[in-house]
């Protein structure tokens, strides 16, 4: 597949993940103050089901687009010890560093934001891909360090993926 389509369509990947993570930052906590946490709980636990259900259409490209672009930098540079060796390599691993961590917020969100009751195996994994509970065990006393911090490594990733080609 030609690079530039796959570099395209990472990107329009990151921004729908990337300006969900800011909407919620800078749309919804604001909100949260005007509604009252009661109010929020209930709106910020049916987006989130909402974001569990959608957003894997747009993570699972991104990190796929991601790693297969990592590994073909790493094949064309001769192996991982002369890419590291570079400034754009070094910057590269950083951001995926920072995009694992990303991807590790998003992975676990349903165990963080919410109450889970079920033990069994079956239930981790409906628990995980469509959030069972309700809104009333949604964790919004978590929302805005989570929230802050993948706003904060998502920022760090866009700013390392334009340096890396402008340095």
């Amino acid at each position: 597949m030609d690079h530039q389509l796959v570099v395209m369509f990472h990107l329009l990947c990151a921004v729908l993940f990337v300006g969900a993570v800011a909407m919620e930052v800078l749309i919804l906590e604001p909100v949260r103050k005007l509604i009252g946490d009661e109010l929020f709980q209930q709106v910020e636990f049916y987006l989130f089901r909402r974001i569990r259900r959608t957003y894997p259409f747009a993570v699972i490209p991104l990190y796929i687009t991601g790693f297969y672009m990592y590994f073909g930098y790493i094949e064309s540079f001769g192996g991982f010890a002369a890419f590291i060796d570079t400034r754009f390599g070094m910057m590269l691993t950083v951001k995926m560093s920072l995009a694992l961590g990303l991807l590790t917020i998003f992975a676990t969100s349903p165990f963080v934001f919410m109450q889970h009751r079920s033990r069994s195996a079956g239930g981790h994994l409906k628990h995980f891909l469509i959030v069972t509970g309700g809104p009333e065990d949604f964790r919004i006393d978590r929302f805005e360090a989570v929230h802050y911090l993948a706003m904060g490594l998502g920022i760090g990733i866009v700013v390392l993926a334009k340096l890396m080609f402008m340095l």
